[in-house]
């Protein structure tokens, strides 16, 4: 079993690698994108736990970053465009992300550069605010959408 939050990404990477997608999607894949790669990149970034009044489960809030890469000779913000588009529309095209959690959608962009060559690689990181609730003693079974 995995935890709910892990099963979250899982669904939402499969979002993202539908047919007509501009980029490849990966999973927490540290080692850098070649200079020439266009890939949307997936990485757990924070998890926080809200413990309330019932006393068997816990309000998760997941972020996830989403590493949007792309490379142009210049104007690369016209090149980024399409896929913040894409990866925000495919997040709300079902944002329980297959019947896992309860919302999830963006709740902050930040771009910079990565190589400044002959090309300039460029990323956007797309937070991904993931909402489930899990059983307290086991993360793994979903109190949101119980089995």
């Amino acid at each position: 079993m995995r935890c709910v939050w892990t099963q979250a990404i899982t669904n939402l990477l499969a979002a993202l690698n539908v047919g007509g997608s501009p980029a490849v999607a990966y999973r927490a894949r540290f080692e850098a994108v070649s200079a020439d790669e266009t890939a949307f990149n997936a990485f757990p970034h924070k998890i926080d736990c809200l413990y309330g009044d019932a006393h068997d489960s816990v309000k998760i809030g997941a972020d996830v970053v989403i590493r949007i890469s792309v490379s142009a000779t210049d104007e690369v913000d016209l090149a980024m465009d399409p896929l913040v588009l894409w990866a925000w529309r495919q997040v709300r095209a079902d944002p329980t992300l297959g019947g896992i959690v309860t919302d999830a959608y963006p709740t902050g962009i930040e771009i910079g550069y990565l190589d400044k060559a002959a090309s300039d690689q460029v990323c956007a990181d797309m937070t991904i605010r993931v909402e489930v609730e899990v059983d307290r003693n086991d993360p793994s079974v979903n109190k949101t959408y119980p089995a």
